[in-house]
């Protein structure tokens, strides 16, 4: 159990390190005091990196806590963490040519269905009340533009 949550540890660190270096041209703040660009994307990194940290001081300082656990990568649980992982992804992809809405549109369903959800009607209210939300909140509370699909540019 310790290499694997020193591997976490030390993948949640590399990921909040590649944040900053990906986001490194972005601004964090605009001239008007609005947060900028960058942001949001280097307070997730502070919380990779923190909580990477924290793990790894958990691991070196308090061994006794996970000894004699075992880890099973291919768990049933696991193996539906992995392909939710997969459609995040897809879903990031997705976005660039798509733009956020119709990635969402696609996206959303999909992870219901990992999570077991069967039923249309609440799929698609579902889908549709949380693409509708996050687009008002970020067009016109937090005043930042979500990717529009490329085909429309």
């Amino acid at each position: 159990m310790k290499k694997y949550n020193v591997l976490v540890a030390a993948v949640s660190i590399l990921f909040g390190l590649g944040i900053f270096w990906f986001s490194r041209g972005l601004s964090t703040m605009s001239p008007d005091g609005v947060p900028g660009e960058a942001f949001w994307p280097h307070m997730i990194a502070w919380l990779l990196i923190g909580l990477g940290l924290l793990q790894l001081i958990e691991v070196l300082a308090f061994p006794a806590i996970n000894a004699g656990r075992e880890v099973i990568l291919g768990a049933p649980g696991n193996l539906l963490a992995y392909l939710a992982a997969a459609v995040a992804f897809g879903f990031a992809t997705l976005m660039v040519w798509a733009g956020f809405v119709i990635a969402g549109i696609i996206m959303m369903p999909i992870i219901m269905l990992i999570m077991g959800e069967r039923r249309p009607l609440i799929i698609g209210v579902t889908t549709a009340a949380a693409i509708g939300v996050i687009w008002f909140f970020f067009v016109h509370i937090f005043n930042i533009s979500l990717p529009a699909p490329a085909f429309l540019e």
